[in-house]
């Protein structure tokens, strides 16, 4: 596997997902969207999630978006079964991609997503480069989130002693890759050099966010930015999260 792969990954399936689903047709992105099985009205209908996976993937995100870690093993299991036969049975197909609540999961949290029929699940171990070995903790490369300090809201930052989290988090790392300077100054140039760097040095770019923090913190903007960036790029694959794995299969002999 010669070729580099862009996905992204969006959780909680909230209203403002609509919103993504049009940025990413814009630019012939591809997006996995996971989502709750059980919703109230500030979350998309089924309708809504129906038009989403008609281009894109509808994962599943457990039924009542608990921690699963915390529960008992039987809950557990029903929480994650439970959103895999909706799903199925909303989209009529099998859904393939299983994601984390909170990423919450351990060892047999992995091992009951894996008996139930998913084909692997999404965590957010970041600033991944490589494909998954482990299929059932695919990891991400970056979030979307107010960088380089943390804020309250789109126009106030947060005064408080969790200010530099964001700088705390991905410091020592852009030290590490040796991204250009300006990843300290903003999401986006972080954002973009870490494509350049995938680009150069990895297997895959995987961008994942909450359509509710990107509305929060006005980052629309930049996410687009973003976007424009890295789209249609020649020997870049394009594709949904199962879809890597699928094709991880297929090429790995």
């Amino acid at each position: 596997m010669n070729k580099i792969i862009v996905t992204t990954s969006w959780d909680d399936g909230f209203k403002n997902d609509i919103k993504l689903l049009a940025l990413l047709d814009k630019y012939n992105l591809k997006g996995t969207f996971y989502v709750q099985s059980k919703r109230t009205e500030k979350y998309l209908s089924d309708n809504e999630i129906k038009e989403i996976s008609v281009n894109h993937e509808v994962g599943a995100h457990s039924v009542n978006h608990k921690e699963l870690d915390k529960l008992g093993l039987d809950e557990a299991d029903e929480e994650i079964k439970g959103s895999k036969i909706y799903f199925d049975n909303l989209l009529e197909k099998e859904t393939k991609m299983f994601c984390y609540p909170r990423n919450k999961f351990n060892d047999q949290i992995k091992q009951i997503t894996k008996s139930v029929g998913f084909l692997g699940a999404r965590s957010t171990r970041r600033l991944c480069f490589c494909l998954p070995t482990d299929f059932f903790d695919f990891g991400v490369t970056l979030n979307i989130y107010p960088f380089p300090f943390r804020k309250k809201n789109s126009n106030r930052i947060l005064i408080h002693k969790t200010v530099l989290d964001p700088m705390k988090k991905y410091f020592r790392d852009i030290i590490k890759l040796k991204l250009p300077f300006n990843s300290f100054l903003s999401w986006e140039n972080l954002a973009k050099n870490s494509f350049d760097y995938a680009t150069k040095n990895g297997q895959i770019f995987h961008l994942y966010g909450h359509s509710w923090e990107i509305e929060k913190y006005s980052m629309w903007r930049e996410l687009e930015n973003v976007f424009k960036y890295i789209a249609n790029r020649p020997n870049i694959l394009y594709l949904t999260n199962g879809e890597i794995l699928e094709y991880i299969e297929k090429n790995k002999n």
